[in-house]
């Protein structure tokens, strides 16, 4: 008697130990499989980069061959190769550079556009305009741009005081790329076809690579910015091209379109161009500047609390 009432006792033991597993099998049946990290889109993200940096160099091949060819037939003395080096960039500057640039831009919009779209929208659904417009997310775009140029601007008055000598070779490369001189340059590549070229390979192609692969949107966000900013190919410009690269992956990971990624752009390159001269003109001193750059972090922060904040933004779990 006493057996069998043991033996009832294990079995009730037994089936309340199952009935108190079940919810436990319950829950872990229900937890979410865990994302699967694709590596291979990870170095397939760099490919768009390395396609935009090659594209340049093989659109200037041509032209400084001309100018080359232009120096040879003007009798110039080929046989001092520093002095050759300095008036073939000077006629490439002057001659050649401006369709060089509008020539790279329109090749390059037509490969990415096609890419954009066959890769990443035309299977994929469409995020309307008027679903994420709205006064939170334009005043995030001027926001980035009035932000983040008076921080550079603060940035580059310290950098001529520690290192001066990068600053100096940063202006020089700038001087001889000719967009500082010319307006057709400056206003349809730098202003016009050049951001939204921009914007289409890495917040586009790059981004949605990236996005593919299954990382964090930290992380999309972080390599996107990096790569725009060795896509410039010199220190100076890289180091705040990423900057602008990390707000403007922000922008469209939060948004989900490149519309205000490319607004943003042409707004940051349009202040930049003719920024510098505006704020001569009106003399401010080093000083204000770097107040206004202070001040600029946290109209960034600022910015960064607003996008998060709108309703009209896209809300993820993931952190």
């Amino acid at each position: 008697m006493e057996e069998e009432m043991n033996g009832q006792g294990i079995n009730v033991q037994e089936q309340s130990g199952m009935a108190a597993a079940a919810p436990v099998q319950a829950e872990v049946a229900q937890a979410p499989a865990k994302k699967r990290i694709r590596v291979g889109f990870i170095f397939l993200s760099v490919v768009p980069v390395a396609i935009l940096i090659m594209l340049q160099t093989v659109c200037q091949i041509p032209f400084i061959g001309l100018s080359v060819y232009d120096l040879i037939k003007d009798g110039t003395d080929i046989n001092d190769a520093m002095a050759m080096t300095d008036k073939m960039m000077e006629v490439f500057t002057e001659k050649y550079a401006a369709i060089t640039y509008i020539l790279y831009a329109v090749i390059g919009l037509i490969i990415f556009s096609i890419w954009y779209y066959k890769g990443f929208v035309k299977k994929n659904p469409r995020v309307d305009l008027k679903q994420v417009i709205g006064i939170k997310s334009i005043l995030a775009c001027f926001g980035t741009v009035v932000g983040l140029y008076f921080a550079i601007n603060a940035g580059f008055i310290l950098a001529e005081r520690f290192f001066p000598s990068v600053i100096e070779q940063y202006v020089q490369l700038i001087e001889s790329s000719g967009i500082t001189d010319n307006f057709l340059i400056q206003v349809v590549y730098a202003i016009a076809l050049g951001p939204i070229l921009e914007e289409l390979c890495l917040r586009g192609v790059t981004f949605g690579l990236l996005e593919k692969s299954g990382i964090k949107p930290f992380f999309v966000i972080l390599i996107s910015g990096i790569l725009f900013g060795v896509m410039h190919l010199n220190l100076v410009q890289g180091i705040y091209a990423a900057f602008l690269g990390f707000m403007l992956g922000y922008i469209r990971y939060k948004y989900r379109s490149l519309y205000f990624t490319v607004f943003t752009h042409i707004l940051f390159n349009s202040i930049g161009t003719y920024g510098d001269e505006l704020i001569a003109d009106i003399g401010l001193k080093d000083s204000v500047k770097l107040i206004l750059g202070g001040l600029a972090l946290f109209v960034i922060v600022f910015v960064i609390v607003l996008i998060n904040g709108d309703k009209k933004a896209f809300k993820s779990t993931d952190n």
